[in-house]
């Protein structure tokens, strides 16, 4: 189990996953992972994207 120390981003990254888990669309704990990255300002939203693309467009 992942869990975020209460800031302003990661309330951010937790309503992202709640919306997309009342859609029955659960993120795998890798893929928060990486969205923490972005929120710090680590990575990219467009790098982040550009895996996606990649890891996904061969399926």
């Amino acid at each position: 189990m992942l869990y975020l120390e209460n800031t302003e981003e990661n309330r951010r990254i937790q309503s992202v996953i709640a919306t997309m888990a009342i859609e029955d669309m659960y993120l795998p704990e890798d893929f928060i992972k990486e969205m923490i990255k972005v929120s710090k300002g680590e990575k990219t939203s467009e790098e982040l994207r550009q895996e996606v693309i990649k890891t996904y467009a061969g399926r």
